[in-house]
């Protein structure tokens, strides 16, 4: 498992933690999910992909380094949805806005972080496979999220 998706697995475990302090609860089902497509992640990239062995060879060290790169953003989306976890039942409009305009912050350097390997994607793929490559991203993104915040309440 790469460590990317390692630490997603780590967030479950701390997000059932926190889940069942605030008296809610991560469903086996999501728990499960949220596993598979964390240890799949880069056959589903690969298998999406269908690279040549030459492409392959220059894709996915160059895949690695990019998300190295988003890790910790991506760490820093986690914390944000933690720390509404753990007050949003008594969090002011002060707080929970902050958090919001935070989580804003970390979206645009993750999308700043796409702009930037989109071009160094261009000189291992041809176009198509690069378009490819975000938009599988972006669907297993929203999976992952998916599984993770829905069990996660409204702000009040």
């Amino acid at each position: 498992m790469n460590k990317p998706c390692s630490r997603l697995v780590v967030l479950m475990v701390l997000l059932l933690a926190a889940g069942a302090a605030q008296a809610q609860q991560v469903s086996d089902q999501t728990l499960l999910t949220f596993e598979v497509l964390s240890q799949e992640w880069d056959k589903m990239i690969g298998g999406v992909l269908e690279l040549s062995d030459e492409q392959a060879a220059g894709f996915w060290p160059l895949y690695k380094e990019y998300r190295a790169d988003r890790s910790g953003l991506m760490q820093e989306r986690i914390d944000i949805l933690k720390m509404f976890l753990s007050g949003h039942e008594t969090m002011g409009g002060e707080a929970a806005r902050k958090l919001l305009d935070t989580l804003f912050e970390i979206d645009g350097k993750i999308l700043t972080v796409k702009r930037q390997y989109a071009p160094r994607f261009d000189k291992v793929l041809p176009p198509a496979k690069v378009v490819r490559l975000y938009q599988t991203e972006n669907k297993l993104e929203v999976m992952m999220m998916s599984e993770l915040t829905k069990d996660v309440p409204l702000a009040r």
